[in-house]
């Protein structure tokens, strides 16, 4: 199965801005809403469609540092209630600022999403469609996972646009 996140791109601007104004990590949620059809070509496709950012605050991380972060789980939470009652999906992105170059899910990270996504799929009814994913940015690039389903191993988003632009063109890296 595919997966392709699509971002309007003042929303992403205003959550770029805020996740690297800092030296250290910072947060941001992205909330979707989701959609799975058939392609004919590439076969079955979920499809998250970003509607709004919630910009994690530097007073709700326990940990923050610039090659750690920590959410208080109290904030997290909240917003994985927000994602029940309203169906939405969920999309974390961190940042490693200390990345010049490509930038990629460190084995905190993965292990981390690993559990995150499985506890998220859990959670969720089946409908409406609700997916989990994640994404790593830093200066020099954007990494980017999602997991289909629970206990499926996270793998790499298909495609990640500014509504129409590639995150890629946008950023000079592959997304």
């Amino acid at each position: 199965m595919r997966c392709i996140v699509r971002v309007p791109p003042d929303l992403w601007r205003e959550a770029a801005q805020h996740l690297l104004a800092s030296p250290s990590e910072r947060m941001a949620y992205l909330l979707a809403r989701a959609s799975r059809w058939d392609d004919p070509w590439r076969g079955p496709t979920t499809d998250l469609l970003v509607r709004r950012a919630l910009l994690v605050p530097d007073a709700a991380l326990l940990t923050q540092s610039p090659t750690r972060i920590e959410v208080d789980p109290a904030f997290t939470r909240e917003i994985l209630r927000a994602c029940y009652e309203t169906g939405m999906s969920l999309i974390d992105v961190h940042t490693h600022p200390f990345s010049s170059g490509p930038v990629w899910f460190s084995g905190h990270d993965e292990a981390n999403m690993q559990v995150t996504h499985d506890e998220f799929a859990t959670m969720m009814p089946d409908e409406p469609v609700a997916a989990a994913a994640s994404l790593v940015l830093g200066p020099g690039g954007l990494a980017e996972a999602w997991c289909p389903g629970p206990g499926d191993v996270p793998e790499p988003l298909d495609v990640v646009t500014l509504t129409g632009v590639p995150l890629a063109d946008e950023w000079g890296c592959a997304a």
